[in-house]
Parts: structure tokens; C-alpha cells; sequence
């Protein structure tokens, strides 16, 4: 797809379109805008029908007869709101909107809990630390608030509150202020982590399927990226809810992580695919197995 190319994504980002020669949207053929639809599944794994009618300057019904149509050549599955690739694995469930940050933090609540005690246990003595956003993550800004020893290093105006009674110094990234997740983001925050060198980084994710890890928002993704660059380990807190979740942009590949914190054993296939990219897997609560001769 060239570089021009339309993009876009669920989250209301407008899409970069394309310059078609001699033509508007309006008039696309059905055959070049469905080979546009396809393209965007291609890259972004899921497109939108409102997204799409709106920035093509055509109706709804539209694009849905489009979809109709390439679903019955077995080129797409329709979904709520839009389609994904046919190639999608049936386990895996698009996310298309990010929940409430209230709704998010009470759902698995206990399971939470277990994991950021889990991952609080990994901190060693005087650690430099960095905390992304998330409600696993406030969790565990809550856990070591106790903690005098530490540095800790966020994008989150929670978790800098929340750790604001710690006698750990905090410091928190500079950037533009996103609502409602409270996180720090932009090429301000982006460029400010390449100063530092953080010992262990605790991201939230909003799922993990074989191919990697996902998150809702674009903005949040390019600081935990960076977060990722300039920790020595990496540690994914990642609630059991979330498997085979996925949503708009992957964090990483699963081999971009040393530690998976969570409160269930993976399910077996991406159990394999955690295995075989080298990632330690630390299920809170889980006794741990002895040796037998």
C-alpha cells in the first residue's frame, strides 16, 4: 500500500487519504473503493463503516453493501460497526472502543490486585522504575506507595498522584494531557524517556493474542513503546480477561517482553506462543513447582 495511502482508526483519528487522479470519492468505483477497504483491513486490521462513508463522502449503507460483498467472496467477517480480516483467528475478539477508565478499573478487580502484588515483588532495592498507564498499573503505583528506595518514572497522572505519598522521589513526563485515561503523551514525553535509563518498566496492555501486545490508543502506544526502549526489562501486567483480546495498535511483539504478570495460566496456544518468544510467564498466586528427583 503506498506511503499516501489512506489510513485510519477507531478512535475518531482522521484518515489520510489518498490522492486519487482526476477523481473524487464521491465518484470512486465500487472496485477500487473496495479494494481501498481491503487495504485498510490489511494494515490496520479493522475498519469502521462510519469511518470510511464519512472520509470517502459516501452513505453508510454503502460501505455496508461493500462489506456484504466481500464478505460473500470470503475477503472479510463483518463485525459490529465494521469488518476484520477473514484471516482473523475465530478465539481473538477486536475491541473496538476503549471502556470508561471507572468500568475498566473495576472489572477484575481481585485479579488486579493479585498481580500487582505479584509484579511489586519483582522491585528490587533501589530500583529505577517506570509505570504506564492503565488501571493494573494504578494498582500497582498503590502497592509500593510504601516504598522509600525507589525512582519511579510516569506518564500517569493517577499513578503520580497515587505514589505523590511515597517517600520514593516520582517524576512525571511532560507532554500533552490525555482525557479520560489521565496519561501523558506526545513527542515531548516520547523524546524526554531517551534521557533515561529505567532498570524495570510495568506496562498495561488491553489484550494479547500470538501476535503481540495491544492497546487502545495510538498516543498511549508510542510512549509505552518508548518506555520499552529504555527499560532493561519489561514487564506486562495483563489480567486474564484480556486473552486473545485484541484492539487498534500493538504495543509489541510478544518477544519484546521479558515477564507476562497475570491472574490465570494462558490458555495453551498462546501459551506455546509466550513460550516460544522466550517470555517468563508469572501467574499472581500460583504456587510455585517443586523439584522432584
Amino acid at each position: 500500500m503506498p506511503a499516501d495511502a489512506m489510513t485510519g482508526s477507531a478512535t475518531g483519528h482522521e484518515l489520510e487519504q489518498p490522492e486519487l487522479a482526476g477523481s473524487d470519492y464521491g465518484r470512486m468505483p465500487a472496485g477500487a473503493r473496495q479494494s481501498l477497504i481491503l487495504d485498510l483491513i490489511e494494515l490496520h486490521g479493522f475498519v469502521s463503516v462510519s469511518k470510511i462513508a464519512s472520509n470517502l463522502s459516501v452513505s453508510e449503507m454503502t460501505i455496508r453493501r461493500d462489506l456484504v460483498s466481500l464478505e460473500e467472496r470470503g475477503l472479510l467477517a463483518r463485525t459490529h460497526g465494521g469488518a476484520v480480516s477473514s484471516a482473523s483467528d475465530p478465539r481473538e475478539v477486536f475491541d473496538l472502543e476503549e471502556p470508561a477508565f471507572k468500568r475498566r478499573r473495576h472489572r477484575n478487580a481481585r485479579g488486579k490486585s493479585a498481580i500487582a502484588t505479584a509484579a511489586a515483588g519483582l522491585i528490587g532495592p533501589g530500583e529505577t522504575i517506570g509505570i504506564d498507564v492503565g488501571t493494573s498499573t494504578l494498582t500497582l503505583a498503590e502497592a509500593v506507595v510504601n516504598r522509600a528506595d525507589l525512582r519511579v518514572f510516569t506518564n500517569s497522572l493517577r499513578a503520580a498522584m497515587t505514589l505523590s505519598a511515597s517517600k520514593s522521589p516520582v517524576y512525571v513526563l511532560g507532554g500533552e494531557v490525555r482525557d479520560p485515561e489521565q496519561s501523558v503523551v506526545g513527542s515531548r514525553a516520547v523524546g524526554e524517556l531517551q534521557n533515561y535509563n529505567i532498570d524495570r518498566v510495568f506496562i498495561g496492555v488491553s489484550g494479547l493474542i500470538e501476535a503481540g501486545f495491544f492497546d487502545y490508543s495510538v498516543e498511549d502506544t508510542e510512549v509505552k513503546r518508548a518506555f520499552i526502549a529504555r527499560a532493561d526489562q519489561v514487564v506486562i501486567l495483563c489480567d486474564s480477561s484480556k486473552f486473545d483480546h485484541r484492539s487498534l495498535a500493538r504495543v509489541c511483539e510478544l518477544s519484546g517482553v521479558d515477564i507476562l504478570v497475570t491472574d490465570a495460566a494462558p490458555p495453551a496456544h498462546l501459551a506455546r506462543a509466550l513460550e516460544a518468544a522466550g517470555v517468563e510467564v508469572l501467574v499472581a498466586g500460583a504456587e510455585p513447582e517443586t523439584q522432584t528427583d
